[in-house]
C-alpha cells in the first residue's frame, strides 16, 4: 500500500475536525484559511476537500465556496432508512459466512466501546460501534454493497457529531446501545438472521430520535 498524499493526510485531519465538532454542519471551509493553518498550499487544500466531497462529508457550491454537508430531518430520515435495507441484506451473506475469530474480533469493538462509555468519552465509544459496523460489512467482500455502505456511513458519521455536539447522550443511553449491540452480535453468532435486523431496527430507531431530536434544536 502506497504512503497516502499530502491532500489525503490533510483530508483526514479536516475529517477528523468535522466528527469532533470543530467544524460544524453547514459551516464554510475557506481554503486560504484551512492553508495558512494547517501550513500547506491552496492547492493541496483544494484537493483534500476534493476528497471530502467525493466522500459526502462537503459540498462545493458554485460561486460560493466548500461547506461542511448539512442535513434536514428529512434527508436523516432517508440515510437511516437506506442503511436499514443495505445492511440488513449484508446480514444475510454475513451469517453463511459467521465464524468464531469474527465473533471475538466484532466484540474487541464492543468491549473498547464500554470502555470509552465508562470514561465518558462517547465520540471515541461512537467511533468503536462505527469500526463495529464497518467489520460486518467487510466479511462477505462485495465491493459494491461496501462503497454504497461505506457513502451512507460517513452521513450517518456527520449526523452522530451534529448530535454530539448538539445534545450528548447520557451514559445510561451510551451503555443502552452497547447493550443493543451486544444482542446484534448474539443474533449473528446464533445464526438468527430475523433477531439480527430486529436488533439492526432498534439500533437505528433509537439513533433517528436522537439524531431527529437533536436536528431540531
Amino acid at each position: 500500500m502506497s504512503a497516502p498524499t499530502l491532500a489525503e493526510t490533510v483530508a483526514v485531519s479536516l475529517r477528523k475536525n468535522i466528527l469532533e465538532g470543530k467544524y460544524l454542519s453547514g459551516e464554510r471551509l475557506i481554503e486560504l484559511t484551512l492553508a495558512r493553518m494547517l501550513g500547506v498550499s491552496q492547492i493541496t487544500v483544494r484537493d483534500a476537500l476534493r476528497i471530502l466531497e467525493q466522500d459526502g462529508w462537503v459540498v462545493k457550491i458554485p460561486r460560493r465556496g466548500v461547506y461542511v454537508r448539512s442535513f434536514t430531518p428529512e434527508s436523516a430520515e432517508e440515510i437511516y432508512a437506506l442503511v436499514q435495507a443495505v445492511e440488513s441484506l449484508v446480514f444475510k451473506w454475513v451469517i453463511e459466512k459467521f465464524t468464531r475469530q469474527m465473533s471475538a474480533d466484532l466484540q474487541v469493538f464492543l468491549d473498547a466501546a464500554r470502555k470509552h462509555a465508562h470514561r465518558d468519552e462517547g465520540v471515541e465509544a461512537a467511533e468503536a460501534m462505527f469500526e463495529f459496523h464497518n467489520y460486518i460489512s467487510g466479511i462477505p467482500h462485495m465491493p459494491m454493497t461496501n462503497q454504497i455502505l461505506d457513502q451512507l456511513r460517513n452521513q450517518v458519521r456527520m449526523l452522530e457529531a451534529i448530535r454530539q455536539v448538539r445534545a450528548p447522550v447520557n451514559i445510561r443511553e451510551l451503555h443502552a446501545q452497547i447493550d443493543r449491540h451486544e444482542a446484534l452480535l448474539h443474533a449473528l453468532e446464533t445464526g438468527n438472521l430475523d433477531a439480527a435486523i430486529n436488533q439492526l431496527n432498534t439500533l437505528l430507531d433509537s439513533y433517528i430520535q436522537l439524531t431527529l431530536s437533536a436536528l431540531r434544536i
